[in-house]
């Protein structure tokens, strides 16, 4: 089963959320509110491999309740699983879940041979 575990993101943005939308900008003019934030730690795996990556990302909230989120990073070799001999696909799991609740999943994703992430996921 593919998964992605974003505890310590769901956490950071949660808190963010709570205090308000502190980091965010507006989006093209068209009402959607955009948050960006870096140094966390986050976690993606595939069907047999696990890796911690650092954690850079933006989450777009639509005027219609839409969210886009963009995760970028650098796999972190201590507790991770060795690097992927070729690209590897993680989509298909949960991304942004705050308190158990799923808010995006993974549409499309990879880490690579060099180490390193990319991930976008919807609602």
């Amino acid at each position: 089963m593919k998964r992605l575990i974003l505890l310590a993101m769901s956490l950071l943005v949660a808190a963010l959320l709570a205090v308000g939308l502190s980091s965010q900008a507006r989006a093209g003019g068209n009402g959607a509110e955009v948050v960006r934030e870096g140094g966390g730690t986050c976690r993606t795996s595939d069907n047999t491999d696990a890796w911690f990556f650092s954690c850079n990302f933006q989450i777009v909230f639509q005027p219609n309740g839409a969210i886009t989120q963009y995760l970028t990073g650098s796999v972190i070799p201590e507790g991770s699983s060795p690097l992927p001999s070729k690209a590897t696909d993680v989509s298909g799991g949960s991304c942004f879940v705050i308190q158990g609740e799923v808010l995006t999943t993974v549409v499309a994703g990879t880490v690579t041979p060099s180490g390193q992430v990319k991930l976008t996921c919807k609602s």
